[in-house]
């Protein structure tokens, strides 16, 4: 991680360094392709200088406008920050981040769109300003922007050059990277089109999304520097910022030689910053003939100061059986299961619109004592994760697999694609 070490869970100077820490952390190793267009010295040229606008944010977030606010997160706000609204804090520490993230992202997208429309000629990346379409002011910041962060910037009344004395070679890689993005986001919208006919019948939501998405999938690959946009890196990434790097790997390696289905998603939603999104996951066919899915999911997201999430069931569904089932279940899983679930409170929350709806719990025995066992929103999650309870996890699927029959129809969305 570029000699920042696995700071998940820590605090940080300011809530723009936490921000840049999550690009640092979950950035891939360097993999150069074979490529006419660029050598692979221009391909580990490029890769350093995207890894070397990181690490110049990390130290000093303010050289592209981002605040040094203190560290917060929505889930851990600031003692000594007097909030507009006391009940609302993690709505604040939300727009904060929000705030840097864009600063940030816009400057992933100023660098992209240089590389869809520049050319590189005689060691320079040159972009002609009528291309740009940026007035006097805009250049001038967009100029300012690039300078502090290493670049060598010239504008004439036709062009603005960009050169590189630390990265001299790397413009082939600039302009090949900038073209795989457009590539594939022009591909993801000739899908989306087809598959949604006339877009003036959508909600304004729905483009709006859609929209959002297409800059997502440039700015994946560029911020990468992903030179091989078919390498699936959220294993390996999510493995080394996992609290037991080889129990994860040795984890996941054993779900997929027993069927689960792997899927990743990367950076998308109305947050950029929830970076990675990893499941694997495995159907069953229920009591009653329904899906019963089992996924264990990791998540990493920034909005929460431990930024890593392990999901084992999330399926309203599944934890609903095994709450029914919960008399077969050993003593070792009734633990499990009782720790993530719960007694029913009757808090009311499940049946809030009609008290006259029953609560959504199940009956059972836990260690002698009859209970009803809450199965409104649960799920078997974690932010820490331990040798010890991928273990229990791992007796729980075994339990599911022994008990139910794979279902024939696709685990997840992606595979019916």
């Amino acid at each position: 991680m570029m000699g920042f070490g696995n700071r998940i869970g820590t605090d940080f100077d300011n809530v723009s360094q936490r921000l840049v820490y999550n690009y640092i952390a979950t950035q891939p190793d360097f993999r150069p392709v074979p490529s006419e267009v660029a050598s692979e010295t221009a391909q580990r040229q490029f890769y350093d200088f995207i890894t070397g606008i990181f690490t110049a944010l990390y130290h000093d977030p303010e050289l592209i406008g981002m605040t040094t606010d203190p560290d917060e997160t929505e889930d851990r706000p600031r003692p000594d920050r007097a909030y507009e609204n006391e009940s609302h804090k993690y709505l604040e520490a939300r727009k904060l981040r929000r705030k840097n993230e864009e600063k940030i992202e816009g400057l992933f997208d100023s660098l992209q769109r240089l590389g869809e429309l520049g050319t590189v000629r005689h060691g320079a990346l040159v972009v002609e300003r009528s291309d740009l379409g940026l007035n006097k002011r805009a250049l001038e910041m967009l100029v300012r922007n690039l300078t502090r962060l290493g670049l060598q910037c010239s504008v004439d009344g036709q062009a603005l050059y960009l050169r590189s004395d630390a990265y001299p070679e790397m413009w082939d890689a600039w302009k090949l990277l900038a073209t795989l993005g457009a590539a594939e986001a022009a591909a993801h919208d000739a899908q989306w089109r087809q598959q949604v006919g006339d877009e003036a019948q959508l909600q304004k939501w729905q483009v709006t999304t859609h929209r959002r998405y297409l800059g997502q999938i440039k700015n994946r690959i560029f911020k990468r520097a992903l030179f091989d946009p078919a390498y699936d890196y959220s294993v390996d990434v999510l493995c080394r910022l996992s609290d037991d790097p080889a129990s994860y790997r040795q984890f996941t390696d054993a779900l997929l030689a027993q069927g689960f289905e792997k899927t990743a998603d990367w950076g998308s939603g109305l947050d950029v910053t929830n970076f990675l999104n990893l499941a694997f996951t495995k159907t069953y066919v229920g009591p009653e003939g329904e899906p019963l899915r089992l996924q264990f999911r990791t998540q990493f997201e920034s909005r929460y100061h431990r930024q890593i999430l392990y999901t084992f069931v999330e399926d309203k569904v599944a934890v609903k059986t095994l709450l029914r089932q919960f008399a077969s279940l050993s003593e070792p899983l009734q633990d499990l299961v009782y720790g993530f679930t719960g007694e029913c409170r009757a808090c009311g929350f499940c049946n809030q619109t009609n008290r006259k709806l029953p609560y959504n719990n199940v009956p059972a025995v836990y260690r002698g004592r009859p209970v009803r066992l809450c199965y409104y929103f649960k799920q078997l999650g974690t932010r820490e994760l331990t040798r010890e309870r991928l273990e229990e996890a791992r007796a729980l699927y075994s339990w599911v697999d022994d008990h139910y029959e794979v279902a024939a129809y696709p685990s997840s969305p992606a595979a019916e694609g």
